[in-house]
Formats: structure tokens, sequence, C-alpha cells
């Protein structure tokens, strides 16, 4: 089943929720400002998680939304009035996913990527990082790594409690 209410901003941010959960795919938009614009059109009357990066520049959309929880990476936030939730990614996905590389001591070129932030970005913005093997068994190496955890519970509760999450368990997820 396709999960088309959660809705990642790029290829390597698709890549990693894809292989969070068990799902045959997700909404892949380019941009945060992709993002916004379908939640706030075609999900405006349904559920949403958007995952996208935090960026200095945001949606007006954005502007509707406050912070549940946040950890050193990663920073939900929910609409004030819908069913409608953004996972930040702190700075960005490329920067979280380095992170979390060297938390779990792997390394890059075992995978055939590269280490330097500047190289891995030029990697992740391509269209076959999406179905890309070398990042699905990164991404695979990296689900005990605690942040990727949390990202990974979040979205499972929200996905399994569309219309009934409740901010205390979300909380939870972070602070557990």
């Amino acid at each position: 089943m396709r999960d088309l209410y959660i809705i990642p901003e790029c290829f390597v941010d698709t890549s990693l929720v894809e292989s969070l959960f068990d799902t045959e795919g997700v909404n892949h938009q380019k941009g945060c400002n992709m993002v916004a614009g379908l939640m706030n059109g075609k999900f405006s009357d349904g559920f949403a998680v958007g995952v996208i990066d935090f960026d200095k520049k945001r949606h007006p959309y954005m502007n509707e939304f406050i912070e549940i929880a946040s950890s050193e990476h990663l920073m939900l936030m929910k609409h004030k009035n819908r069913c409608h939730y953004v996972v930040y990614v702190k700075p960005a996905m490329d920067g979280f996913i380095l992170s979390q590389v060297t938390l779990a001591g792997v390394k890059l070129a075992d995978y055939g990527l590269p280490s330097d932030l500047k190289a891995f970005t030029r990697v992740t913005k391509t269209i076959t990082t999406q179905s890309d093997p070398r990042f699905k068994k990164l991404f695979n190496d990296l689900k005990g790594c605690r942040e990727i955890v949390i990202l990974r519970q979040l979205l499972t509760y929200l996905k399994d409690n569309r219309f009934t999450s409740d901010d205390d368990e979300l909380k939870r997820i972070f602070h557990g």
C-alpha cells in the first residue's frame, strides 16, 4: 500500500522514509514549497506528514504549525487546526545522515559513498538516490541510531494513529 499522505521533500528523504517502514511508496515532492503546497491544497481536509529540511526560508503555510517536540536533528510540528504534521530535519537531511553515520561508526566508503558533505550532497541530489541500493543498505545499517529510531517510531505512530494521535505520546517518542 502506498502511503501518499507521507510527503518527503527530496530523493534521499524519500529513500530514508521508505527504508524505515514497510511501504510501497510515499508522496515524493521536489522541495519544501511543494510539500507545503500539497499539504495545504490536496490534503487540506485530510491527514498529512511532511518531512522537510529546516530551511531559513519557509513556505507561509509553515507559520500555522506549533512545535510538539524536538531532538538534536529532528523537530516535530503540528498544524494548529488540521491533522497535519511536519518533521523538520536540522540542518538538512544530508547533514543528519552524516551525523548518524558518525555516531554509528560506519564508513561511507564501505557503501561506495563519499564522506565529505559537499560530495555526499551531490550524490543525494540525483534522482537515482531514491532507489539506490547503497542508500537502502546504509539506512538499514543505521536503523539502530537514536534519531533514526525516533524518526521511524514517529512516522509509524502517526501512520497508525492518523486522526487520533496524542501529543504526549509524540513527546514520549522523543524523550522516551
